[in-house]
């Protein structure tokens, strides 16, 4: 198996919904600072490794997003990936076995999907409108 691509929205530097395809093979990340190289890694991290931490500080929403928007609605982040099933896994393999929580695709190739999705609980969205009205801009 392997990850066929990560998607993400009002993420640290991206604001509009990107969606990043993976190979099968080797996958290389390039680019300038600050270009969301490290949101790349840090956003797998979120999904896959059981020791990070999961929740968000203010920094990780993006910073592209206008005060009008935030007084429409609160933020949201959303972090996801799709994984596929590679060409030489055995039928029933360990890896189908680690992914069966999430499959969304039973046919082979198969297919899963875990998303992560951070927004503000309900019974904070009155204090959340209260404070937001107060801001100029």
């Amino acid at each position: 198996m392997y990850i066929s691509e990560l998607c993400f929205e009002n993420y640290t530097i991206f604001k509009e919904k990107t969606k990043i395809k993976f190979n099968l093979e080797m996958n290389v990340l390039i680019g300038q600072n600050n270009s969301g190289k490290t949101t790349i890694i840090k956003a797998l991290s979120i999904l896959f490794d059981q020791s990070f931490s999961k929740s968000m500080t203010i920094n990780d929403f993006s910073k592209n997003i206008t005060i009008q928007k935030f007084k429409e609605k609160p933020p949201e982040i959303t972090i996801s990936a799709v994984i596929k099933e590679s060409d030489e896994e055995e039928e029933y393999s360990d890896d189908l076995v680690t992914v069966s929580d999430w499959l969304v695709d039973l046919e082979t190739p198969y297919g899963a999907e875990i998303t992560y999705h951070y927004y503000l609980p309900e019974k904070r969205l009155e204090n959340y409108k209260e404070s937001i009205n107060d801001i100029s801009g």
